[in-house]
């Protein structure tokens, strides 16, 4: 008797080797931790290429259609279509590179400006701070007081200096290690572009061999359905970055009509880095607010709070109408399951979860939707 060719001795075996490989796993987990550890390493500059590829895809498609196909197109510019994609991925690059150097170039000098600015004018703010602290003392009858509070205050910016000095000496400590992993950031970050642009290039062919592969060894309609919910989630997804970039110029357009309106400093820098923060859902507005106050608060203190109030308000709008009617919409969620979508995925897997949750979300509802429609039509039950 052949047991290979005994359907039920294929499944018992099937089930046996998966009860044996968790079972390794569970035991080793440590080991095989560190494996993983050191597969994701490896595979890391494709895994961000990958990325890169996808966000750098929407652009790409937009110059290769839109600006350089209706050139070619008026031109009467035929057998072109080779150059396309290249001249179309040469744009895009230069597009971003030149737009995020541009925002380094014109953030990072006010920022300087504004450390160097709030340096300066450190012992005027103590001096205005003890005067205001004396006067008020004063009028209460607690100069004893003050002066125990002003002891308080000298002894603890010594500490603080000492801390400082005892942080800088660890710092120096690790800067070999900090060194060693800047470059493996700048080295996989490149590697990455790299494989980016050869996905772009080249990615209707790795899409018929994929395609090829998938046919080649599991059943058609099962390949029908994995290839149907890799069109479903390139849809979401696509749309989930469009409509994330829109709600960040939104909420950016936001942040400079009420500064203009309150007239308050740097409303152009502060609005476009909220803009860039916004990029990160629903709490990109918060994380923007950090450095932006801290700009504000060197020109005036009492604005800095009134911005912290105004960014407040502006961030409630945005995360429970904006973001959920822009971004929601945009992938075919309602506000109510976009807002679902960044808890769960934010309590389950912190940034990562809170990045991509919503258009993983949107890709279970789409599926599970049809799949749901399906059974409903099967049973001939109409809702």
């Amino acid at each position: 008797m052949n047991y290979f060719k005994d359907q039920k001795f294929k499944s018992n075996l099937i089930l046996a080797t998966c009860i044996i490989i968790v079972a390794y796993i569970f035991m080793n987990l440590n080991t095989v931790g560190n494996l993983l550890s050191v597969g994701i390493g490896i595979i890391k500059p494709f895994l961000i290429g990958m990325g890169v590829a996808f966000v750098l895809n929407l652009p790409m498609k937009f110059f290769e259609d839109n600006v350089i196909g209706k050139i070619l197109e008026k031109a009467k510019i035929k057998n072109m279509d080779g150059i396309k994609r290249p001249l179309a991925i040469i744009i895009t690059l230069f597009v971003i590179i030149g737009t995020t150097v541009g925002i380094i170039l014109f953030v990072i000098p006010q920022l300087i400006e504004s450390g160097s600015t709030l340096v300066k004018n450190i012992p005027s703010y103590v001096k205005s701070l003890q005067d205001f602290v004396s006067t008020y003392m004063g009028s209460m009858g607690s100069t004893e007081i003050f002066n125990e509070v002003s002891e308080k205050i000298s002894s603890m910016g010594a500490n603080i200096l000492n801390i400082i000095g005892q942080v800088t000496g660890g710092l120096i400590s690790q800067i070999l290690s900090i060194t060693v992993g800047v470059t493996s950031a700048i080295f996989n970050v490149f590697m990455g572009i790299l494989i980016a642009i050869y996905i772009l290039i080249s990615k209707e062919k790795l899409s018929m061999q994929t395609k090829k592969l998938l046919y080649a060894f599991m059943e058609k309609d099962k390949v029908s359905k994995i290839l149907k919910v890799a069109e479903i989630s390139n849809y979401k997804f696509s749309k989930f970055v469009i409509g994330q970039c829109v709600e960040a110029v939104i909420l950016g357009g936001l942040c400079f009509i009420g500064m203009i309106i309150f007239k308050m400093p740097y409303a152009i820098l502060v609005s476009t880095i909220i803009a860039i923060t916004a990029l990160i859902p629903i709490f990109g507005a918060l994380i923007g607010t950090i450095p932006t106050a801290f700009i504000i608060l060197i020109v005036n203190p009492m604005q800095a709070l009134w911005f912290i109030v105004l960014i407040i308000v502006i961030q409630q709008i945005e995360g429970n109408f904006i973001y959920p009617m822009v971004v929601g919409n945009s992938i075919g969620l309602s506000a109510l399951w976009v807002l679902l979508a960044i808890t769960v995925g934010g309590s389950t897997f912190g940034i990562l979860g809170i990045l991509i949750g919503t258009p993983l979300f949107a890709v279970i509802y789409t599926v599970l939707g049809t799949i749901t429609n399906n059974r409903l039509k099967n049973k001939d039950i109409k809702l």
